[in-house]
């Protein structure tokens, strides 16, 4: 009973190479059917800090799912050559997050009117997260002795190698959390909160509620199903929420600076920091 129990679970666990196909799917025609959207904010925006972290956001997530896929779906390569390939997808993984992060803590520090102390705590908070969470994975990555697998084969994991997971993914979610009450908090005290009358304002605050809780959501999914599920429901996971948020936050991006242009008829690179200098209350 116990040997069927398994193979069933394996069989099981194997269609999850079915989702990754269908999340580079997603990917691909999503990036399709943006396109020209995406050229008009490339050629009409000012290029700037936001810019770059918006390229991150839009190109890199192509590179992170190819390396999965080799990691997931060549389960008969060479483990130095595996462990490699899912090496540079941690940290191309990392690189999306932290790019994804830091374009809403721009806006955060814009809502603040650029107060240098606010700017000072989102760099503090932003390497008090990622170098603990890069040291974990980094670990996690060596302890794992079969980086390449079948999904199914590599079931659940021990105590020590699941923990660096539950700290990599208790920081992302506490980022999130973090940046989502500072907004809301500068919004709420300064801004008449909920019943504010800009657009814009309000816009930002539906986009980063939906960003955070999402990715708050995900980062609590990873933990749960590591804990009570075989590993490699919580490597999709894990997986799906990179991608997703990359999709997210590029897509708000765009839309917020197409609202600013509808809305006030100028083009900017951070549309709202330009908006919070000269006219937060022109609307």
């Amino acid at each position: 009973m116990s040997s069927s129990w398994q193979a069933t679970q394996a069989e099981a666990l194997s269609g999850l190479n079915y989702i990754y196909v269908a999340l580079v799917t997603l990917w691909v025609y999503d990036y399709i059917l943006c396109l020209p959207d995406a050229v008009t904010f490339l050629a009409h925006s000012r290029w700037g800090l936001n810019t770059f972290l918006y390229l991150t956001c839009s190109h890199l997530p192509l590179a992170f799912m190819i390396l999965n896929m080799l990691v997931v779906f060549q389960p008969d390569t060479p483990l130095h050559l595996c462990r490699s390939y899912n090496i540079a997808n941690t940290y191309i993984g990392i690189v999306l997050v932290v790019c994804a992060e830091c374009i809403f803590k721009v806006r955060t520090y814009a809502v603040w009117e650029r107060e240098r102390w606010i700017g000072l705590v989102e760099i503090f908070t932003v390497c008090a997260y990622v170098v603990p969470s890069t040291i974990s994975l980094q670990q996690f990555n060596s302890r794992v002795s079969e980086p390449c697998w079948v999904p199914g084969i590599t079931g659940y994991l021990d105590k020590e190698t699941s923990t660096r997971i539950y700290i990599t993914f208790g920081l992302v979610a506490m980022g999130q959390l973090h940046t989502l009450l500072l907004l809301l908090f500068r919004a709420i005290k300064c801004y008449g909160g909920w019943g504010i009358d800009n657009r814009l304002m309000r816009g930002l605050i539906k986009d980063n509620v939906l960003y955070c809780g999402c990715g708050f959501a995900f980062s609590i999914s990873v933990i749960l199903a590591t804990i009570f599920l075989p590993f490699p429901v919580g490597h999709m996971l894990a997986e799906i929420q990179v991608v997703i948020q990359g999709l997210m936050v590029t897509r708000m991006h765009r839309n917020f600076w197409k609202s600013d242009r509808t809305f006030r008829g100028i083009s900017t690179d951070i549309p709202l920091t330009t908006w919070m200098i000269g006219a937060l209350d022109f609307m």
